[in-house]
Protein backbone atom coordinates (compact mmCIF):
# COMPACT_ATOMS: atom_id res chain seq x y z
CA UNK A 1 0.00 0.00 0.00
CA UNK A 2 1.56 3.08 -0.89
CA UNK A 3 0.54 6.09 1.29
CA UNK A 4 -0.74 8.91 -0.10
CA UNK A 5 0.46 12.32 1.21
CA UNK A 6 -1.83 15.56 1.46
CA UNK A 7 -0.45 18.49 1.06
CA UNK A 8 -1.41 20.63 3.87
CA UNK A 9 -3.34 23.85 2.86
CA UNK A 10 -1.61 27.18 4.52
CA UNK A 11 -4.20 28.95 6.17
CA UNK A 12 -3.23 32.77 5.63
CA UNK A 13 -3.31 35.08 8.65
CA UNK A 14 -6.58 36.68 8.99
CA UNK A 15 -5.51 40.65 9.87
CA UNK A 16 -8.94 42.03 10.16
CA UNK A 17 -8.44 41.91 14.05
CA UNK A 18 -5.37 43.41 13.75
CA UNK A 19 -6.32 46.58 11.24
CA UNK A 20 -9.85 46.85 13.87
CA UNK A 21 -6.85 47.27 16.36
CA UNK A 22 -4.56 49.48 14.41
CA UNK A 23 -8.00 51.45 13.73
CA UNK A 24 -8.97 52.02 17.42
CA UNK A 25 -5.51 52.85 18.41
CA UNK A 26 -5.27 55.79 15.84
CA UNK A 27 -8.67 56.81 16.91
CA UNK A 28 -7.60 57.22 20.47
CA UNK A 29 -4.10 59.03 19.57
CA UNK A 30 -6.24 61.23 17.76
CA UNK A 31 -8.84 62.07 20.63
CA UNK A 32 -6.05 62.46 23.50
CA UNK A 33 -3.62 64.62 21.63
CA UNK A 34 -4.35 68.50 22.84
CA UNK A 35 -5.83 70.67 19.73
CA UNK A 36 -4.00 73.82 20.64
CA UNK A 37 -3.35 77.14 19.03
CA UNK A 38 0.36 77.86 18.81
CA UNK A 39 0.81 82.05 18.37
CA UNK A 40 3.83 83.53 16.62
CA UNK A 41 5.18 86.37 16.12
CA UNK A 42 6.62 87.12 12.89
CA UNK A 43 10.18 88.42 12.58
CA UNK A 44 12.25 88.45 9.05
CA UNK A 45 15.13 86.72 8.97
CA UNK A 46 18.11 88.46 8.46
CA UNK A 47 19.11 88.36 4.43
CA UNK A 48 22.41 87.57 3.41
CA UNK A 49 23.61 88.41 0.23
CA UNK A 50 27.10 89.47 -0.83
CA UNK A 51 27.86 93.03 -2.27
CA UNK A 52 30.83 93.95 -4.76
CA UNK A 53 33.13 96.31 -4.00
CA UNK A 54 31.55 99.03 -6.62
CA UNK A 55 27.77 98.37 -5.37
CA UNK A 56 28.63 98.90 -1.57
CA UNK A 57 27.43 101.78 0.10
CA UNK A 58 29.17 104.73 0.43
CA UNK A 59 27.00 105.08 3.41
CA UNK A 60 27.50 103.08 6.48
CA UNK A 61 24.68 101.39 7.51
CA UNK A 62 22.45 102.42 10.36
CA UNK A 63 22.27 99.01 12.08
CA UNK A 64 19.94 100.18 14.89
CA UNK A 65 20.32 97.74 17.90
CA UNK A 66 18.23 98.09 20.82
CA UNK A 67 19.93 96.10 23.82
CA UNK A 68 17.27 95.70 26.19
CA UNK A 69 18.78 94.91 29.51
CA UNK A 70 17.07 94.21 33.00
CA UNK A 71 16.61 97.95 34.03
CA UNK A 72 17.76 99.63 30.77
CA UNK A 73 17.25 100.32 26.77
CA UNK A 74 20.56 100.93 24.63
CA UNK A 75 19.80 102.53 21.66
CA UNK A 76 23.21 101.76 19.77
CA UNK A 77 23.88 102.56 15.87
CA UNK A 78 26.30 101.66 13.24
CA UNK A 79 28.96 98.79 12.83
CA UNK A 80 30.61 99.59 16.02
CA UNK A 81 27.80 99.87 18.18
CA UNK A 82 27.68 103.23 18.86
CA UNK A 83 25.51 103.95 22.06
CA UNK A 84 23.23 106.25 21.13
CA UNK A 85 21.25 106.60 24.49
CA UNK A 86 20.56 104.89 26.99
CA UNK A 87 16.74 104.21 28.86
CA UNK A 88 15.55 103.82 31.64
CA UNK A 89 12.76 100.72 31.87
CA UNK A 90 9.90 102.54 34.28
CA UNK A 91 6.74 100.67 34.75
CA UNK A 92 3.50 102.27 35.65
CA UNK A 93 0.58 99.78 36.04
CA UNK A 94 2.36 97.09 35.34
CA UNK A 95 2.87 98.45 31.57
CA UNK A 96 5.95 99.93 30.39
CA UNK A 97 6.29 103.47 30.08
CA UNK A 98 8.13 103.66 26.22
CA UNK A 99 7.42 107.61 25.68
CA UNK A 100 11.16 108.07 25.35
CA UNK A 101 12.64 105.41 23.67
CA UNK A 102 9.58 106.16 21.18
CA UNK A 103 11.23 109.64 20.84
CA UNK A 104 14.35 109.27 20.28
CA UNK A 105 13.03 106.67 17.76
CA UNK A 106 11.22 109.24 15.79
CA UNK A 107 14.44 111.39 15.85
CA UNK A 108 16.56 108.36 14.49
CA UNK A 109 13.67 107.64 12.23
CA UNK A 110 13.46 110.93 10.66
CA UNK A 111 17.35 111.35 9.97
CA UNK A 112 16.70 107.71 8.22
CA UNK A 113 13.39 107.90 6.76
CA UNK A 114 14.77 104.85 4.52
CA UNK A 115 15.35 102.85 7.18
CA UNK A 116 12.59 99.69 8.50
CA UNK A 117 14.70 97.24 10.20
CA UNK A 118 15.66 97.39 13.92
CA UNK A 119 17.80 94.71 15.58
CA UNK A 120 16.21 93.19 19.38
CA UNK A 121 18.41 92.07 21.50
CA UNK A 122 16.88 91.28 24.08
CA UNK A 123 18.57 89.59 28.10
CA UNK A 124 17.55 86.34 29.17
CA UNK A 125 15.95 88.00 31.72
CA UNK A 126 13.70 90.23 30.26
CA UNK A 127 9.72 89.66 30.58
CA UNK A 128 8.40 88.11 27.50
CA UNK A 129 5.12 90.49 28.01
CA UNK A 130 7.21 93.25 27.97
CA UNK A 131 9.17 92.32 25.18
CA UNK A 132 6.02 92.05 23.06
CA UNK A 133 4.97 95.83 24.17
CA UNK A 134 8.26 96.85 23.27
CA UNK A 135 8.28 95.33 19.51
CA UNK A 136 4.79 96.96 19.49
CA UNK A 137 5.80 100.79 19.98
CA UNK A 138 8.75 100.20 17.43
CA UNK A 139 7.04 98.93 14.82
CA UNK A 140 4.58 102.23 14.58
CA UNK A 141 3.29 104.63 15.75
CA UNK A 142 0.16 105.83 17.03
CA UNK A 143 -2.56 107.99 15.53
CA UNK A 144 -1.84 110.50 18.76
CA UNK A 145 2.05 110.47 18.28
CA UNK A 146 1.40 111.76 14.61
CA UNK A 147 3.64 111.16 11.90
CA UNK A 148 7.51 111.03 10.93
CA UNK A 149 8.89 113.38 8.68
CA UNK A 150 11.87 113.04 6.56
CA UNK A 151 13.89 112.94 3.32
CA UNK A 152 14.37 109.79 1.23
CA UNK A 153 17.77 109.23 -0.58
CA UNK A 154 16.49 109.82 -3.44
CA UNK A 155 15.75 113.87 -1.85
CA UNK A 156 11.69 113.29 -1.62
CA UNK A 157 10.09 114.63 1.40
CA UNK A 158 8.47 111.68 2.76
CA UNK A 159 5.90 110.96 5.56
CA UNK A 160 5.24 107.95 7.32
CA UNK A 161 3.92 106.11 10.58
CA UNK A 162 5.66 103.68 10.41
CA UNK A 163 9.15 103.36 12.47
CA UNK A 164 10.38 100.06 11.98
CA UNK A 165 8.34 97.04 10.91
CA UNK A 166 11.10 94.38 10.08
CA UNK A 167 12.74 93.31 13.83
CA UNK A 168 15.63 91.13 13.73
CA UNK A 169 16.25 89.20 16.76
CA UNK A 170 20.10 89.14 17.57
CA UNK A 171 21.05 85.76 19.47
CA UNK A 172 20.78 85.15 23.30
CA UNK A 173 22.88 82.84 24.99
Amino acid sequence: MKMIRRSKKIERLNLTPILDAIFIFIFFLLMSAQFIDIVQIGSDAPAIATISQDKKDKEPPLNLTLDIRKDEIMVTTGLENRVYKKIKIQEQDGKLVLGELIKTLVQIKAKNIDEKSIIIKPNQEFKYQQLVEIMDAVKKLEKTQGVVKGKSKKGNQVQTDTLFDQIIFETVI
